[in-house]
């Protein structure tokens, strides 16, 4: 055994027995939650990115629903429902490292607070013209992007086949995640064309009815970009 271990051992023992005669008076320890990882976008648009179409403003889908809000994008080519209490939305596009450009959608009631944690509901939304799209690309996106969720309790579901009769892919669904017991889900298709790739993710806390957002958000969410059109 090395000296520095044994230096080291002692004083962690000594720092013990202070911890312990001090322990009635310490603050309680606050879990620390581990940051968010960045999603990878490069399973989508490849070595050739398709330009977004700005030329039809997308159409809000109404949901009928009290208490859900439309919100629509900066480039006016991407909507969704969402609860009216996230009153918080980025719309400015993003570009990833290869150049593919995406349409997107970022809502809450605190978005630093829901991207940093998950103790705040909110939703994330983008959406992009591709050629050729494929499954693989779709799975691959969903990997990427619920790589934020390996930390919940609970799978709810893993790579379902998605299908609302006008875009089709992989949802997954998970519950537990973070201090707060938070529900989350995350959504990855391509319109029937195959001419669009979209993904959803979310996380809903027990704040609101989380069976509730996920209909209104599937019922909702659209897109014109490229030429498929969408919900029409």
């Amino acid at each position: 055994m090395s000296r520095s271990t044994t230096l080291l051992r002692a004083a962690v023992v000594a720092v013990g027995a202070t911890a312990l005669l001090a322990g009635c008076f310490a603050p309680a320890v606050v879990p620390v939650e581990p940051p968010k990882p960045e999603p990878d976008f490069g399973t989508i648009g490849g070595d050739a990115p398709v330009p977004i179409e700005t030329g039809t403003p997308i159409d809000p889908v109404n949901s009928g629903t009290s208490g859900f809000t439309a919100v629509i994008d900066d480039l006016g080519v991407l909507t969704v429902s969402v609860p009216s209490d996230w009153t918080e939305v980025n719309g400015v596009p993003f570009t990833t490292n290869a150049g593919q450009e995406w349409a997107s959608i970022t809502v809450s009631s605190d978005i630093q607070g829901y991207l940093d944690s998950w103790s705040v509901s909110g939703l994330e939304i983008a959406a992009t013209p591709v050629q050729n799209g494929t499954s693989s690309q779709l799975l691959g996106l969903l990997d990427s992007i619920t790589g934020i969720y390996d930390s919940c309790a609970t799978v709810v579901q893993e790579a379902k086949p998605y299908d609302d009769g006008f875009f089709q892919g992989f949802e997954s669904a998970y519950e537990g995640c973070g201090n707060a017991n938070t529900f989350a889900f995350a959504i990855t298709a391509m319109n029937t064309a195959g001419t669009q790739a979209l993904f959803v993710r979310s996380q809903v806390t027990a704040d609101h009815d989380a069976n509730e957002v996920y209909l209104q958000v599937v019922k909702t969410f659209d897109t014109s970009v490229g030429r498929g059109g969408g919900r029409r």
